[in-house]
Order: structure tokens, then C-alpha cells, then sequence
């Protein structure tokens, strides 16, 4: 008997850990989660229409901000959203609470960023800025890890942007979401998804991956507004 209650507690709680995941990405909800972990408007003024699915390997996901690790989500995710076959689209990860997010002085440090994505082909896609997962300093607290996907009908032209590999920091620091949205006339916030996180273990590692390595540079004019910031924060 103790078992067969102890076997349905179990189930129960299952269900309910499924209840509440698709509760939180019923695309219902999506605006209060935005707006009641200050995505809007620290980072966007409008939160997307539908969330962004995105899956580690690790075999967690983003939840509207559930809580994951460094560790869980060091490999690149997979993302699945409905598309419209004509458009494109241009995914960007960032997290605005660099160093932290009581002192964002660093905001924003930008994650990934792949243009002109094609259905949910993103091997096809240009990728602009290699992915470096959630790499929150130590001592540092949560830090919001946000993605946003905007819709655009025509294919963009990323001539001038500068490439970044996954072993370089600079330029990932001051970017700007609005402004990058702005330049490229991106206008239609499709879809996004958000984890917070906290340092562990790995942080050290990924940290002594990333350089201030200009030679994975592969244009030398950067973005103006990226230039501003450095000339302002120069010692």
C-alpha cells in the first residue's frame, strides 16, 4: 500500500511539473512573464508574441525564466518556432546584467546572434556571433538570459558586422539590442525565451576560453555605437 501511494505521489507530481511547464510557455503568458522579470523594458519595450523553444542537450530548457546552470547550458541549444515560408528571420542572445544586475554598467553582453535564418534551419542561416553560453561572474548573482527572434520579409545584408568566434570577449560588451534592431530596421519581435542563471564550476572554464582576441575579427570597422562606449569606458 505505502508503495502504491508513494508510486502515485510520484505521478502526481510529474503531472504537475508538465502542467506547469506548458503554462508557463502558453504564449498567453508571455507578457506578464517579460514584463514581471523586466525584460521589458531593461531590454525590449514590448514583449514578443509567442515564446522561442529552446532546448539543450543537457535536456533542459528555457522556461520563461526557470532557473538552469552554466554547466546545462554550455553546448549550443536548438530552437523550434512556427515560421512564415517567405520570411526571414535574426536571432539574438544576450544578458543585460553585465557584471550584474544591480550594477549593469557592462549592459548588454551579447551571446549569439545568427541573421536570416530560414524556417528552423540555422546551419543555413549567417552566424554573426559565435555561441558562448551563460557565463555569469562569481559572486555576481542571477543574470536574465534573454533571446529574441524578430521577423523581417526581406534577406538583410550583414556586409559590415563584425564576426565574432566563441573564444573572443570583445566586442560582446555594450551591445545594444534596440540599437541593433534599430540599424536593421527590426521591427517585428517574433517570438523569445529566457533562463536565468548563476555562477558554477564551469564559468572558470569558459572564461579562460574567452580572449581579448581581435584577430577572430573579421571586419575591421566595428559598430559605431560599440566604438562610443569603449572611448567612454577607456581608462
Amino acid at each position: 500500500m505505502l508503495r502504491l501511494i508513494a508510486a502515485i505521489a510520484s505521478l502526481l507530481a510529474v503531472l504537475l511539473i508538465q502542467i506547469r511547464g506548458s503554462e508557463i510557455l502558453n504564449d498567453a503568458h508571455i507578457y506578464r512573464s517579460f514584463a514581471s522579470n523586466e525584460i521589458v523594458p531593461d531590454v525590449v519595450d514590448e514583449a514578443p508574441d509567442c515564446w522561442l523553444r529552446v532546448a539543450y542537450k543537457s535536456g533542459r530548457e528555457a522556461e520563461g525564466g526557470n532557473r538552469l546552470t552554466p554547466t546545462q547550458t554550455r553546448t549550443v541549444p536548438s530552437l523550434s518556432f512556427n515560421t512564415n515560408e517567405r520570411s526571414f528571420y535574426t536571432l539574438l542572445m544576450i544578458d543585460p546584467d553585465t557584471p550584474s544586475r544591480d550594477d549593469p554598467r557592462d549592459r548588454e553582453f551579447v551571446h549569439w546572434v545568427v541573421g536570416n535564418i530560414q524556417g528552423n534551419d540555422l546551419d543555413r542561416a549567417e552566424t554573426l556571433v559565435e555561441y558562448v553560453g551563460a557565463v555569469p561572474p562569481k559572486g555576481s548573482g542571477m543574470h536574465r538570459f534573454v533571446f529574441l527572434l524578430y521577423e523581417h520579409e526581406n534577406r538583410l545584408n550583414f556586409t559590415t558586422e563584425v564576426r565574432l568566434s566563441n573564444r573572443c570577449r570583445n566586442p560582446r560588451r555594450y551591445f545594444s539590442t534596440r540599437n541593433f534592431a534599430q540599424k536593421y530596421g527590426l521591427t517585428n519581435l517574433w517570438a523569445g525565451n529566457f533562463f536565468q542563471a548563476q555562477y558554477d564550476d564551469y564559468v572558470a572554464q569558459l572564461q579562460g576560453q574567452l580572449s581579448e582576441c581581435t584577430e577572430y575579427i573579421s571586419r575591421s570597422e566595428w559598430p559605431e555605437e560599440w566604438n562610443r562606449v569603449r572611448r567612454l569606458s577607456a581608462p
